[in-house]
């Protein structure tokens, strides 16, 4: 099956609308992609959130599903979103990472309504015969903690898409979500302890990352003061992981391939990868595409995004070509943190 998995958009759509032509989609008659391959498109999460456009995206995402040329696994920023329009707790109030998502969905709730479902199902992990994909980690204690109850229904799209149904078979670990709020059984936050960092439930660590802490507080790209940072996991060998096949990973605002750099070098929000970010994104081509030789990509090229003015990136893994893509737009990012 031959697939094109995409990184994190974040509401970018002139970028990701290069990036399909780059990759070689062009109009059906209705104007959504259609490759002449056939080629299947798998979305890694964090769709919303950021960008001008985060409505947009998930209208083509769920368009391009419903017609069976797409599937598409849950992002940190999926899962703040549908949390807090489930009123869930602690989700009472949104995010600043989605504030500005949460007020479009008041300025246009039918068309919102329509599509929320859709980010709610969304799964969380999918294991291919020769390909890991999740939106941030298999950390072996957080799948053993929600392995019983995340385990896939075995219920298929209803689509005739032949690929559309062979990515949903092989789902590992499935949405957090019920119609009315989280599945029953699945392992709350550890209580908070004084003095130490907070820790996020075992199904949020897969969506999230797991962190370390305390360290020395800084404030992150977003002004945001971090007490505790994600774990590179991609450079610790003795990191709690899964590495029995190749993996594909968004959420770690990477840049596209600088010097081989499949993953980036330091944590999301670090000051030393916003430096490394600056550093390196002007010699950056607008697009372009490298061989994968690795065990680990990181396709989230929002780290070019975050250290440019105009421009958003959008990124891509050919599979089983092993070749990464991306491609440029013009930026439309609007104010908002990760988180």
């Amino acid at each position: 099956m031959k697939l094109d998995l995409i990184g994190d958009i974040h509401g970018e759509l002139p970028a990701l609308q290069s990036l399909l032509h780059e990759l070689g989609y062009r109009p059906d008659a209705d104007g959504d992609p259609l490759h002449p391959d056939d080629r299947h498109l798998l979305f890694l999460g964090d769709l919303v959130d950021r960008g001008a456009h985060s409505l947009e995206v998930v209208e083509l995402a769920q368009r391009l599903a419903k017609k069976g040329r797409a599937s598409a696994i849950m992002g940190n920023h999926e899962y703040n979103l549908v949390a807090w329009w489930m009123k869930l707790p602690r989700y009472e109030e949104p995010k600043h990472s989605n504030r500005k998502t949460t007020e479009d969905i008041d300025d246009k709730r039918t068309r919102w309504e329509a599509v929320l479902p859709f980010l709610r199902d969304l799964p969380i992990g999918i294991a291919f015969p020769d390909l890991r994909v999740i939106h941030a980690n298999w950390h072996v204690p957080s799948l053993n903690a929600v392995a019983s109850v995340l385990a896939p229904s075995g219920a298929r799209p209803e689509t005739s898409s032949e690929a559309q149904r062979w990515v949903a078979s092989h789902v590992v670990v499935g949405t957090p979500f019920t119609e009315s709020g989280l599945k029953a059984g699945l392992p709350d936050r550890p209580p908070r302890v004084e003095g130490k960092t907070k820790e996020d439930a075992p199904h949020e660590i897969l969506i999230k990352g797991f962190e370390l802490g305390p360290v020395e507080p800084f404030p992150d790209s977003e002004g945001k003061l971090r007490k505790q940072v994600r774990v590179t996991w991609w450079l610790e060998r003795d990191a709690p992981v899964l590495r029995d096949r190749a993996q594909v990973v968004g959420h770690y605002w990477n840049l596209p391939p600088v010097e081989e750099n499949f993953c980036p070098p330091f944590p999301s929000g670090h000051q030393k990868l916003r430096s490394w970010q600056k550093e390196h994104a002007p010699s950056v081509p607008a697009r372009g595409r490298a061989p994968f030789r690795g065990d680990v990509a990181c396709i989230d090229f929002q780290g070019l995004t975050l250290a440019s003015k105009t421009l958003a990136c959008v990124g891509a893994l050919r599979w089983p070509e092993r070749e990464i893509a991306w491609a440029t737009g013009t930026r439309t990012r609007s104010d908002g943190g990760d988180e």
